[in-house]
């Protein structure tokens, strides 16, 4: 039995100083009873210069132990679980150490703990590997939070692997929600998403320019601009990356863009056709005066039962008719005295209710007006601004047939436009007409009802007076017309008001 005892010790022994990581023994009071060849090896030292010494006295020449913030000695023997700790220090060549101390309880055959094994692991590269890594990551992780695209990884199953962000702003996850918690079809069509792996299978693993949309958090559709590839590890694909550019705000532009250069054509086409205009409505003025005098003269000079009265009464109503078309010429052309004032614009709009107010007209319809509180102060002219709504309170009228509900509402935006709405419960505006209604003679009216003058003169007015007239909604359920005016008329508007003021003829070119 003693035998075999010693030859197990013997074995251990070997086995201890075989170890390749430095390993010492020490008892309960911190002493040094055994230490293997790595240890010695490690630190330059003999046998004799570690046993029988206490640890901090081999380790740092010191006759105190160290604290417990940095030694688990006394955590180690209180227990039965392993303890460790990282030392960082500078060595003697003046390189940075970075060293594991691991210690695990000494346990005799009744389980008692009687000391302990310290470990020594020299971690330098691993740690700076690691801290590097760290680094690396932080450094990665900054450039792509500070990309204006959003950039999402997932892997071949579609399940979000990393994202930044850009991506966690256009997708509005919601709060507490982890993007990593969700796979690629949470936000893309399966659709799309099939779309996008044949692009990359015929691009060879890569796609540009693919115009797609996804679907926020909030259930809105984005319309993207995806450059998209497949991550490859030796060889093989193992992910893909996509990088999603926001087009809203790019259509918006475009949008924008669009609508300035209808207007430039509809401001060109107005003007020509005003000069035009002009010119055949004070041709037409003079005969259309003589006529209207002579037919009165016949009616007057004809007997009351003469079969010829009911034919000179509706020849002067044609003529009439006739000069009202000439009159709007004439506004359409703006062949008008213009004088600018300062205006309130919900006063404005309740002049041209009472022009309009007719109590047949309005048997049938119910009128809501949401005026912004106190006035909307503005320059302009009161004539022709009151023709604007005149002409919008009037077709909307005629849009519901003399039946539903005409809401008009007045604002200021935060850009200081004054602003009106004119909304009807009509049928709406069918979509082939919505880019020709401010077109000069347009009318979707019945022979006789109109001349389809009245919103190119609307449009007319508003835009020399620096302001816009739009569509805002159309449909079954009703239209609404919004025109915004500014503070200050535009100054071409005042110059064409000085030139009306040396000039009263109105002989000038619109």
């Amino acid at each position: 039995m003693a035998e075999q005892d010693n030859a197990r010790a013997a074995m251990a022994e070997l086995i201890f100083q075989a170890l390749p990581t430095p390993t010492l023994v020490l008892n309960e009071h911190m002493v040094v009873q055994d230490v293997n060849r790595a240890f010695l090896t490690r630190y330059d030292l003999g046998r004799a210069d570690v046993l029988g010494r206490r640890c901090f006295e081999v380790f740092h020449s010191q006759s105190l132990p160290c604290p417990p913030s940095r030694c688990r000695f006394r955590a180690a023997m209180s227990g039965h679980t392993g303890q460790s700790v990282i030392h960082e220090f500078v060595g003697l060549d003046g390189q940075a150490v970075i060293e594991e101390v691991a210690l695990s309880p000494l346990v005799d055959e009744r389980g008692r703990v009687i000391g302990v094994i310290e470990t020594i692991r020299d971690v330098t590269k691993a740690k700076l590997m690691e801290n590097a890594l760290i680094h690396a990551n932080e450094f990665l992780n900054r450039v792509m939070d500070s990309m204006v695209d959003a950039v999402v990884v997932a892997d071949l199953k579609g399940k979000v692997l990393l994202s930044n962000h850009q991506a966690l702003k256009i997708l509005e996850i919601p709060p507490g929600d982890e993007i990593t918690n969700h796979r690629l079809q949470d936000f893309c069509p399966l659709e799309e998403l099939r779309r996008l792996r044949k692009s990359l299978d015929q691009g060879g693993g890569r796609a540009e320019a693919v115009r797609t949309f996804l679907t926020n958090g909030q259930g809105q559709r984005v319309p993207v601009l995806v450059n998209s590839a497949v991550v490859t590890r030796e060889g093989k694909p193992v992910a893909t990356v996509g990088v999603f550019h926001d087009l809203r705000h790019q259509i918006q532009l475009e949008r924008h863009l669009s609508e300035a250069r209808l207007q430039v054509v509809q401001s060109d086409k107005l003007a020509r056709l005003g000069q035009l205009a002009a010119g055949v409505a004070h041709e037409l003025n003079n005969p259309l005066t003589g006529i209207t005098i002579y037919a009165e003269l016949v009616k007057e000079s004809l007997p009351p039962d003469s079969p010829l009265q009911d034919d000179m009464t509706n020849i002067v109503e044609d003529a009439q008719r006739c000069r009202d078309i000439v009159k709007d010429l004439l506004d359409y052309s703006r062949q008008t005295t213009v004088r600018v004032e300062d205006l309130d614009l919900n006063q404005v709009i309740e002049d041209a209710f009472n022009l309009i107010r007719d109590d047949a007209l309005f048997l049938h319809v119910d009128v809501v007006r949401d005026y912004h509180k106190g006035p909307l102060t503005l320059e302009g002219d009161e004539k022709l601004l009151r023709q604007v709504f005149i002409n919008l309170l009037s077709n909307a009228i005629d849009a519901m047939a003399g039946r539903g509900r005409l809401t008009v509402r007045t604002g200021l935006d935060g850009q200081g436009m004054r602003w009106a709405e004119i909304s009807d419960t009509g049928p709406g505006i069918a979509p082939e007409h919505l880019d020709r209604i401010f077109d000069p003679f347009f009318t979707t009216k019945a022979p006789g009802k109109g001349t389809g003058l009245g919103l190119s003169v609307v449009y007319g007015v508003v835009s020399r007076a620096g302001g816009a007239v739009e569509v805002k909604n159309t449909g079954p359920n009703g239209t609404t017309f919004k025109v915004s005016l500014p503070e200050k008329a535009d100054q071409s508007l005042k110059a064409f008001a000085e030139v009306y003021m040396t000039n009263p003829s109105g002989d000038v070119a619109p």
